[in-house]
């Protein structure tokens, strides 16, 4: 598989060095991986997940995506808005606007006609069983309803790859199982690349590559058989 990402010897830290989050990382994330990032908080699992996608600067070290160094947040901007996808805990959606408008938000600088952003709208409600839920509002919603609404929004510029902070940390049981399915068929239905930062050691073992932190190092990163998806879902 081609790389993807690439962290080379990579450093982050803060305060004038006296804090680091990350200690001489060097990781990379290739076509097609469905990865866990894990270790105990204060790791640097999220601050690796912010310099993988640009949203921090490494401060010694290096970023490649698709094989080219990138630098600066012009170029990172770009790379972000067209290929690649976030969702997080907190789901950040914007509580006055509908679910379809959520969605759309994230291609209103694209490009994209309008009669092509509501018909994406439409499929990626039809496709995430959210078919009925377009002209509600978020907090009209479930937990893993709107998250569900949070993974449309983040593949609704086709993304290659899908970054996820603790994307279940909010949810119950059920609808965590529910969401790291839908994760895992988007990976292996739609060859989009996915990389989870989670403390539940339940979800990692879905994941086929498990990466731990510890003190701002990769202390393992292994390959490893996970379990099977329980449904489909197609990009």
């Amino acid at each position: 598989m081609s790389q993807l990402v690439e962290l080379r010897n990579c450093r982050r830290d803060y305060d004038n060095g006296r804090i680091i989050a990350l200690d001489d990382v060097s990781f990379s994330v290739a076509r097609g991986d469905f990865i866990a990032i894990t270790g105990p908080s204060g790791s640097g699992k999220s601050t690796l997940l912010d310099v993988l996608c640009g949203l921090e600067e490494p401060s010694a070290g290096e970023v490649l995506f698709d094989g080219e160094i990138v630098r600066g947040r012009t170029d990172w901007a770009r790379i972000r808005s067209e290929r690649i996808g976030f969702v997080f805990q907190s789901f950040y959606l914007i509580p006055s606007l509908t679910v379809a408008e959520n969605i759309e938000l994230a291609m209103l600088w694209q490009g994209i006609s309008a009669r092509d952003r509501r018909e994406r709208v439409a499929e990626l409600l039809e496709r995430l069983g959210l078919g009925q839920r377009g002209r509600q509002h978020p907090l009209q919603l479930s937990g893993g309803e709107r998250q569900r609404v949070a993974i449309a929004r983040a593949l609704a510029n086709r993304p290659e790859l899908i970054v996820a902070d603790e994307p279940t940390g909010s949810l119950d049981s059920r609808s965590s199982a529910d969401i790291i399915d839908l994760l895992e068929d988007l990976q292996r239905n739609n060859a989009i690349t996915v990389v989870i930062v989670t403390h539940d050691r339940a979800i990692a073992e879905r994941c086929d590559r498990r990466v731990e932190l510890v003190d701002g190092r990769i202390v393992s990163d292994q390959r490893v058989p996970r379990l099977a998806a329980t449904s489909e879902v197609s990009a």
